[in-house]
């Protein structure tokens, strides 16, 4: 089997987070899809040009400014389904690739890995929920896709703001409107 995927995000660190939001906004045509701040305490901004897409570029606060180290956070690609995801994480471990971090974000399901160089990369599936991010829970691949389902709704549908997937991209279609 050939696997595709395609490239739909990336995140950065910054050290000036709320020029760089300015300037992607402002500037460059983005709209805020979500905002938080992250377990690690670094506020996250995440944006978008495209209702489908959660987010194409993410913003990470806390870039060193003596930098030593990649400021890529990952690089992102999103796949047609939770068995496509499967089949991407067997075909990881047949090369060698081990280690790897699997999470339920609520409106996604990611498998994530570092590639040959140590670049961080996120395989992805959209789920037909959204709710607020950053969201991460761990998730078990080896369990049946209804049972994935199934535990995904629940999380999203027990945190503040829940709504579906379509409901979700109106809006972003309503903020890229106003612009």
């Amino acid at each position: 089997m050939t696997l595709s995927a395609q490239l739909t995000h990336f995140g950065i660190h910054t050290t000036e987070l709320d020029r760089m939001v300015d300037f992607y906004t402002r500037v460059m045509g983005f709209v805020i899809s979500d905002q938080g701040t992250g377990r690690s305490g670094a506020r996250v901004v995440f944006m978008t040009q495209n209702p489908e897409c959660h987010h194409q570029f993410v913003l990470f606060d806390g870039k060193p400014q003596d930098l030593t180290y990649n400021p890529v956070n990952q690089i992102s690609y999103r796949l047609e389904s939770l068995d496509t995801l499967k089949d991407y994480r067997r075909a990881l471990v047949k090369e060698g690739i081990t280690e790897h971090r699997v999470t339920d974000h609520g409106n996604a399901w990611a498998l994530y890995f570092k590639d040959p160089e140590g670049n961080p990369v996120e395989l992805y599936v959209d789920s037909p929920f959204h709710t607020p991010q950053p969201c991460g829970e761990p998730l078990d691949l080896d369990q049946s896709n209804d049972e994935i389902l199934t535990h995904t709704e629940a999380m999203c549908r027990s945190r503040p703001r829940f709504m579906s997937r379509e409901a979700w991209m109106q809006g972003i279609q309503a903020k890229l409107d106003a612009r």
